[in-house]
């Protein structure tokens, strides 16, 4: 994260950019920050909370 405040790494947020291939980084673009990594294994919104 602190990554994207570095002058000198500007566009490392760029998902077909040398630097975020080579780090295998996820996709920092501001957008999808917001995007769930695993939509599909979504918390079942029905199942209830545990008591402890």
């Amino acid at each position: 994260m602190l990554m994207l405040f570095d002058d000198s790494l500007d566009g490392i947020e760029d998902a077909e950019g040398e630097v975020h291939q080579a780090l295998g980084m996820v996709n920092l673009a501001l957008l999808d920050w917001f995007t769930a990594f695993y939509a599909d294994r979504a918390r079942d919104p029905d199942r209830g909370f545990r008591q402890q």
